[in-house]
């Protein structure tokens, strides 16, 4: 092994609530791999100097909350899904060069796949138009859902560019919906499927919530992508009120596990991961 790249991480700001250092050493302790994986906190001015750094020994980043557009523009190389979605949460350094790459997308597909819910033909609203929104989007049109998208008031901007990006790049159409109770409620109505992919209702901010629950209605599935904590307060009402929910954590997994895929070429052990992440959150 190049004992030169063993070093991993995540970047991101705030990072305090990230757990992807307790579950990727934990697989590389099960394993019996010497690698080591740490949080690190990146402010924006910071970025470029940091990939930078990283470039000279590190083997792999991966990239949260809310650098994944900005980084875009201090890689040498985007992979073909990454640079369709135009958001990166995967970096990999080799060679004094840094490729990105994204696994949120597949992520959420199979936290999905594995709740038993179907995503062809269904109809999905996602709230949110982040780097993760842009992912989830993007994979489930490819799926074959009928995606529409709501962001709130001031970065409506960001909903518009994903829409036109999906129609560019895939010729679907995207609707956007109104940051508003009265449009969001109208479109539940007919929506399958609802995701919350904005830190909504994340550590600490535990008593926040994206939406109204009363307004879900309750043959909807409801999936949030936060995963800390495991039980978000949309996920909690809605769950009360009968709902079918589906919590952030299997996304986190199955994304973290593609990226050691990406760094290592390694099949990782999910049920590890998962079970570290939920002991750690109890």
């Amino acid at each position: 092994m190049n004992s030169k790249r063993n070093k991993l991480g995540v970047m991101g700001h705030p990072i305090k609530h990230s757990l992807s250092a307790v579950m990727h050493n934990a697989v590389f302790r099960e394993l019996g791999l010497d690698y080591t994986y740490k949080s690190f906190d990146v402010i924006k001015e910071h970025l470029e100097d940091f990939i930078d750094r990283c470039k000279e020994d590190f083997l792999g980043l991966n990239v949260t909350i809310p650098h994944k557009v900005e980084v875009m523009k201090f890689l040498d190389e985007i992979n073909s899904e990454a640079q369709l979605i135009g958001a990166v949460n995967t970096i990999k350094f080799e060679n004094e060069t840094a490729k990105g790459f994204n696994t949120d997308g597949i992520g959420c597909v199979k936290a999905l796949q594995e709740s038993n819910v179907s995503i062809k033909d269904k109809k999905i609203l996602i709230l949110g138009a982040g780097g993760a929104a842009r992912a989830i989007s993007f994979q489930l049109v490819l799926e074959g859902a009928d995606v529409s998208i709501s962001n709130r008031k001031q970065r409506r901007y960001m909903a518009e560019d994903l829409s036109r990006d999906i129609k560019e790049k895939l010729d679907r159409d995207v609707k956007i919906v109104d940051f508003s109770i009265n449009k969001i409620e109208e479109e539940l109505r007919q929506v399958d499927i609802l995701i919350n992919a904005t830190p909504v209702g994340m550590f600490p901010n535990i008593n926040e919530i994206i939406i109204p629950v009363d307004i879900i209605p309750r043959d909807v599935i409801v999936m949030d992508i936060v995963y800390n904590p495991v039980e978000t307060r949309l996920l909690r009402e809605a769950k009360m009120k009968g709902c079918k929910v589906v919590n952030g954590v299997g996304m986190f997994v199955h994304q973290g596990a593609e990226s050691l895929r990406i760094w290592l070429g390694i099949k990782a052990p999910i049920e590890l991961m998962r079970e570290t992440v939920l002991e750690k959150l109890k």
